[in-house]
């Protein structure tokens, strides 16, 4: 049996929240035994027959919580005998101290997802999630001092004001008015960062640095063009850093100055702090060096903008007469300067007569943010085994240049309130399509709403904008570049070493209907009428479901309907909702309203066209009212007709006659539309192709 009743805040609003019931013990007590959530403020709790009291209280304790009737304990609270349904009087929570805000990253954006809790005295006192705009309302049982942590999706938590833990951060006072603390700014980490020479003082680009933590495990990036690093989001803790050249030009070690992990200096992040001046200046590796005379192959390897292509891979390769039996002999890194030398190659060391090796290229390492990527080449510039060059041993100058890859950078905006984080930019080529999976390309969007991608081979390519979702889910509908879908989005060229630039976006959210669902057939007293879903941001996966709606309410939930009598002057609207990756959205159409069809007859002489409107029994002089001609000149990136008026008349006495203009040789598609006087008849239209042998 249920026990019912409204729950509601004081301006009437249904809250969303909680009911507790606690059933009366022989002895007088109670005790909870069973609740609900309230998500829309209606309560219907089934409970056994027994003496009750109840407890309701507001999801995000904003609300006072309160026991049934009006009362502030379960000592104080009215007991409810249940012995079948039972309705209470309806429940108005009163406003309870509360403080609002908004959680925003450090461009001032909004963050999406995550919650923000109230603390006293060092104990949790209540939670209130980040809503999908940043914006958070949080409540306490009574006013007084609390503190208040934020721990937003994806990015570093913190204690208000920008602290690292509960004792340090600032008190907040609530009392009988909302506090509004305004916007909260988060950052995704911590920053560890560093610069790394030789001895000598020189930069050293593409040394490994790996910051390790017990509680958090590792991060790690490699040092630019300058010798700097910078590790960013890491977590709060404790950190010890060490120093890889993966090349093995200069040797290893742990800041600072120390020779592993045990005696490594301790560093200590706090939130969203930076640790600064992790330097080192790394020695020589003597091993490294390679005595001249035992070099049997050797060349510099460079990107095609004539940088030093450092620590990537350089490969030998046989090259057996017979095909199917090539294989590797040996792998090498090139230096700092670009510099590779094999050493192992003469038949000594091969154990064969092998005196000719194909030489690949690869660039295997990670790179600098920002960089573009290195594409794999073999010697004389070939793309494969097949194509490439074969070179002697012994010998030296055997270059290779490695082409730039290319990228696109833009903006991803909205004017919606919703945040853009989870939005990600997916890159495929034009002519595939997006086929599967590992067939794009993927850039993650910055917080400031820019992104960067600098991994793509020369050549065309199209755009797809797309909400990840992130914690929260998915709220803007895919886009392709720019505001259209994947047949006509613009074609992107992307050329070795450069980037095109200004490939934005400007989300909405839902999926977006870029052609208007239609309603084909017969919208006439005893037709059938059919859903044309209309042309969507997003094709593929994409699934429809249809409504056939009068006066707001649903007729029909099938591709197709049957207009019957019961219809009759009224409209039918067909809505199409569209979904996608958890993203729906909503399109509409509209019917004439419903009425008999008219028999009409086209007839169409050179430029002259006659039309005639009829029906059984019915007098021609009853069908009065207007006939319009147009004509299809084209149709528009989505495939719906667009048209040009060509003519128009009068119809009286269930006839009319009128010039057809502009008219030109060849098929002439035409459109004749016919707007009756008078309730009884609908409107018709009428497509005709008329054929012109010559102009005139």
């Amino acid at each position: 049996m249920g026990v019912t009743t409204t729950v509601t805040d004081s301006a009437g609003n249904p809250v969303e929240g909680y009911v507790t019931a606690y059933l009366g013990q022989s002895d007088g007590s109670y005790f909870a035994i069973d609740g609900q959530y309230l998500a829309d403020g209606r309560m219907n709790l089934p409970l056994e027959p027994g003496t009750y009291k109840f407890e309701f209280e507001s999801a995000d304790g904003t609300l006072a919580t309160e026991f049934y009737t009006d009362k502030a304990d379960l000592a104080s609270a009215d007991p409810v005998a249940v012995t079948g349904p039972t309705a209470l009087a309806p429940v108005a929570l009163a406003a309870a101290p509360s403080a609002t805000g908004r959680v925003v990253n450090a461009s001032g954006r909004p963050v999406r997802g995550g919650s923000v809790s109230l603390h006293a005295g060092g104990s949790f006192v209540s939670s209130a999630r980040i809503e999908r705009d940043g914006t958070f309302k949080i409540g306490a049982p009574i006013a007084g001092s609390y503190k208040l942590q934020v721990r937003p999706a994806g990015y570093a938590d913190e204690w208000y004001t920008d602290k690292t833990t509960e004792e340090t951060a600032d008190a907040i006072t609530l009392g009988a008015a909302p506090l509004a603390l305004g916007d909260i700014g988060v950052v995704r980490g911590g920053v560890l960062t560093g610069r790394l020479t030789n001895t000598d003082g020189t930069p050293l680009e593409r040394v490994e640095v790996t910051a390790y933590s017990d509680d958090f495990g590792a991060y790690t990036d490699y040092t630019d063009a300058s010798g700097v690093f910078r590790i960013d989001g890491a977590a709060e803790g404790i950190y010890k850093v060490q120093f890889d050249d993966p090349i093995g030009q200069f040797l290893g070690e742990w800041f600072a100055d120390k020779p592993d992990r045990a005696t490594a200096t301790e560093l200590v992040l706090n939130g969203g702090a930076t640790v600064a001046g992790i330097d080192a200046a790394l020695a020589n590796d003597p091993s490294f060096a390679i005595d001249p005379a035992t070099i049997d192959l050797s060349g510099t390897i460079t990107d095609s903008s004539g940088a030093p292509a450092i620590g990537v891979s350089v490969s030998a390769w046989n090259t057996p007469l017979k095909a199917g039996e090539e294989q590797r002999y040996d792998t090498v890194l090139t230096n700092r300067a670009g510099q590779y030398a094999f050493t192992d190659l003469d038949p000594a060391s091969t154990g064969s007569s092998e005196n000719e090796f194909k030489i690949g290229v690869s660039d295997e390492l990670p790179r600098e943010e920002g960089q573009y990527d290195r594409l794999t080449r073999w010697y004389g510039g070939a793309q494969s085994y097949d194509a490439a060059a074969k070179a002697p041993v012994p010998a030296a100058g055997v270059n290779v240049v490695l082409p730039l890859a290319g990228g696109i950078s833009g903006t991803v905006s909205t004017k919606s309130t919703v945040s853009t984080d989870g939005v990600a930019v997916q890159v495929v080529d034009a002519k595939d399509g997006l086929v599967s999976a590992g067939s794009f390309a993927y850039a993650e969007v910055d917080d400031d709403g820019t992104y960067a991608l600098t991994s793509l081979k020369p050549g065309t390519y199209k755009v797809l904008f797309v909400d990840g979702g992130g914690s929260s889910g998915p709220f803007f509908g895919p886009e392709w570049y720019d505001n259209t879908n994947y047949a006509t989005a613009k074609t992107i060229t992307v050329t070795s070493g450069k980037s095109a630039t200004g490939i934005d976006a400007d989300l909405e959210e839902g999926m977006r209907a870029l052609r208007s669902p239609e309603i084909k057939g017969n919208p006439f007293l005893g037709g059938k009428i059919r859903a044309v879903p209309g042309v969507w941001t997003l094709d593929s996966d994409t699934t429809y479901d249809y409504a056939w709606l009068v006066d707001g309410e649903v007729v029909g939930q099938n591709r197709t309907l049957k207009v019957s009598k019961k219809y009759k002057g009224d409209r039918i609207t067909l809505q199409v909702t569209a979904s996608n990756g958890g993203v729906t959205g909503i399109a509409t159409t509209t019917t004439q309203k419903i009425a008999k069809k008219p028999k009409v007859k086209i007839s169409v002489n050179g430029s002259t066209a006659t039309v005639k409107v009829s029906d059984k029994k019915v007098k021609a002089k009853k069908f009065k009212g207007t006939v319009v001609v147009q004509k299809i000149v084209r149709t528009d990136e989505f495939g719906a007709p667009v048209y040009k008026k060509v003519g128009k008349a009068k119809i009286v006495n269930g006839q009319a006659r009128l010039t057809v203009k502009k008219l030109v040789k060849g098929k002439n598609k035409l459109v004749f539309s016919i707007d009756l006087k008078g309730k009884k008849y609908g409107d018709a239209e009428i497509a005709k192709t008329v054929k012109v042998k010559k102009k005139g």
